[in-house]
Formats: C-alpha cells, sequence, structure tokens
C-alpha cells in the first residue's frame, strides 16, 4: 500500500529576521535574535563571538513566556 499526498499546499511567508552569526571564516552559525538566551551569545558551535545581521528566512514566532 503505498500513501500519496497530492494536496498542495502554499509556501510559508518569509521575511528578513534579525540574527546573530557567528564571525568565524569557518564556522556556519547563526541562530535567530528572537531565540537567543543573552544580548551577545557566543557561537554554540565553536565558542567563537557573533556578530548581528539579517536573513531573509520563514518567520518563527517565539512564544517563550522568559525572554
Amino acid at each position: 500500500m503505498s500513501y500519496y499526498n497530492n494536496r498542495r499546499t502554499e509556501p510559508l511567508p518569509s521575511e528578513d529576521v534579525a540574527t546573530w552569526e557567528c564571525v568565524a571564516q569557518d564556522c556556519n552559525g547563526w541562530m535567530r535574535k528572537d531565540f537567543a538566551t543573552k544580548d551577545a551569545p557566543p557561537c554554540p558551535f565553536c565558542g567563537s563571538e557573533m556578530k548581528t545581521g539579517t536573513r531573509h528566512i520563514t518567520a518563527l514566532k517565539n512564544n517563550n513566556l522568559h525572554k
């Protein structure tokens, strides 16, 4: 038995989102500013400092009350 979903779904809306981006040349680490726990977090992969930036990605809402 095969399962096939032929419903066409709309693509999720994209927008410019503020991010933290790793400054190390060999690291691709980044995170959304809305989900960061510190004002200037270290990179979660290599521990280097991160700078602010923007990316055109799918918007997510942070429902965390402890921000």
